[in-house]
Formats: structure tokens, sequence, C-alpha cells
């Protein structure tokens, strides 16, 4: 690595590098020969030699009202260095801090037809750990829809393969359409739905920090929401729902 080149990752300017390389060769010296050795202007010679010196790198002596400057051993840009790097160090929990809250930041995100808004949820289950908890509501009046089938049965086996603790929540009214619709699954929906007095708006899932809201129209639309606080509030109204609601 060249010399100017390893100064600068200490942390020296080019200019900073440049007099204090030059100090190294000529010993014991004035801004005039610095300056020529240099190349930097004198106009500006003072100001890089105070900066050299507040970081340790250089000294002067006073001779005859004169100054006379030395660069200071090189060992000291190792010193220099790991002053940096503790200074770095020292600010990383403060990074990580910021970091952590842009990842908190809410963020809103829409899909349009059943190909986006399935291919999102494969999207937020691909790295799903085995026993987390997938709880959701379902308004239920969509389902004799066919495409609506269709695409819940396959969401089901993508989260079964994933081997998800999920809960899922429907209003009582729409039992025996569940019954009749899904009469080919009965004895696995027995052990993921609870039916309650409630209507609930549209068909939403919980996950994680992310909040599903599915509208069923003609074209069926989604919003996802990826919020920590929103999710938790979600999850805690699901648990107080789930409570009082009664198994298929």
């Amino acid at each position: 690595m060249k010399i100017l080149e390893a100064l600068r990752e200490a942390g020296l300017s080019e200019r900073e590098g440049k007099v204090y390389s030059a100090l190294l060769e000529l010993g014991l010296t004035t801004t005039g020969a610095i300056v020529k050795k240099s190349g930097i202007p004198n106009s500006k010679i003072y100001e890089i030699l105070e900066s050299l010196e507040t970081k340790g790198l250089v000294s002067y002596i006073v001779k005859k009202k004169t100054k006379y400057f030395q660069a200071a051993d090189p060992n000291k840009i190792l010193t220099l260095f790991k002053e940096k790097e503790k200074k770095i160090e020292q600010i990383i929990p403060e990074l990580k801090a910021k970091q952590k809250l842009v990842k908190e930041k809410k963020e809103v995100e829409f899909f349009d037809g059943l190909k986006a808004i399935y291919a999102m949820f494969v999207d937020i289950l691909n790295e799903a750990k085995k026993g987390e908890l997938y709880s959701g509501f379902a308004s239920g009046e969509k389902d004799e829809r066919k495409e609506i089938q269709i695409f819940y049965k396959k969401l089901g086996v993508l989260r079964y393969e994933k081997g998800l603790d999920v809960k899922l929540l429907v209003n009582k009214k729409y039992k025996k359409l569940y019954a009749r619709v899904y009469k080919d699954r009965i004895e696995f929906l027995k052990k993921i739905l609870r039916f309650g007095n409630f209507d609930y708006p549209g068909d939403i899932a919980i996950f994680q920090d992310k909040v599903v809201i599915i509208n069923w129209e003609e074209t069926p639309t989604a919003i996802l929401t990826t919020s920590n606080k929103m999710a938790e509030q979600y999850k805690i109204f699901f648990k107080q729902m789930y409570n009082i609601s009664k198994p298929f």
C-alpha cells in the first residue's frame, strides 16, 4: 500500500499526509522546506501543521523567533488509527438504534389480483419458522367463490408445509357454509377454526410484524402493513376474540 493511501486510511487528509511524509524525510525544518517538499501552498501550510499537531503527529521548537517543525514517531499513526477505531465503536450502539427505528417504521404495500396476493403470502412466509403463530379473521361471505376456495386451499397447504400454528376466527353464521364448501377438510378445519358472534371487517391475516387486509371485490386487492406496534395490537385483539369464541 502506498504511504499516502495508508495515511488516508489512518484518518489523515491528502494534504496532511503529504506534509507528514515530507517531514519524515526532512527532519527538523522550517515551513519553507516543507512547502517545497510537499507541494502544499504556503497559504495553507500553517493550517495543516496545526491540524497535524492536534493529532499528535507534529511538534515544533522555536529558534531565534523561527519555528522548526518535526514529525512524530510513525508509531503514533497506529495510536491514531486505534483512537479512530475506538470512536467508531462508541457510536455503533447509536447507529444501531437509528437502524432499528428505520426497521420499525410502518411500511404499507398494495397488491392487486389473486396471483399478486398469493405471491405476497409466499414471500412473507418464506422464512417462517415451525410453530410460529399465524392468526386471522375471515369474513366468510366470499368463500362460495371457486377462485377464493382454491386460493385458501393453496395458502392452507403453504402454512401446513411451514408447520405454522394456525388460528382463525369466523362469524358463526358462516359455520354451515364452511361445513359445505370445505367438507373434504372438516377435520383439519376443526383444529384451526373457531366461530364467534362478530362480523369481521374483511379477511385479515396477522403474522410476525405484518398485517394483511384482503378485499374480495371482483378484482381482489390486499394491503400489507409492516409494523411491530400495529401487528401487536391486532394480536391482542385476536386473542381476546379467540378466547370468547367456540370451536367448529
